[in-house]
């Protein structure tokens, strides 16, 4: 009658959004787009009212013993996430890159030279005792002026 019984389920790509994604070119999970589901949720864009998709490859979330009604199902599993983006009220698609997050470089660690810093072995290993604080060697007061 309404809907307002009816499961929230996904269904397949509309034209316009299997177009918008075979314009963009990325590189198909699937080599048939058919087998693509999307789930959908109301929302809004820039005080605008759009439709927010998700597009997923139901098999692969069927491996994972997941099973996809709506669109926050997805939330915790972005990884299963192909495509998503909005549709305006006017119908045009627009499609939300992936954020692809890279390893920060972690700098090379070198040990340091502790021959100038002899009287802070209390500090560095824990020592205690005649050990941890051996005596620097004096220097005289000639060799202090050069």
């Amino acid at each position: 009658m309404f809907g307002f019984f009816r499961r929230p389920a996904p269904r397949p790509l509309s034209e316009a959004i299997r177009r918008a994604i075979e314009k963009d070119g990325a590189a198909a999970p699937v080599s048939d787009p058919s087998q693509l589901r999307m789930v959908e949720s109301g929302g809004r864009y820039s005080d605008r009212k759009v439709t927010y998709f998700r597009v997923f490859v139901p098999v692969l979330a069927a491996q994972q013993s997941l099973d996809v009604r709506q669109f926050n199902d997805l939330d915790q599993h972005q990884s299963l996430i192909v495509r998503s983006g909005h549709v305006e009220r006017d119908g045009t698609v627009v499609l939300t890159r992936a954020i692809v997050v890279r390893a920060a470089d972690r700098p090379v660690r070198t040990q340091a030279d502790r021959t100038m810093h002899a009287d802070d072995a209390h500090i560095v290993r824990g020592e205690t005792g005649a050990s941890a604080n051996v005596p620097a060697p004096q220097v005289s007061a000639s060799e202090h002026a050069l």
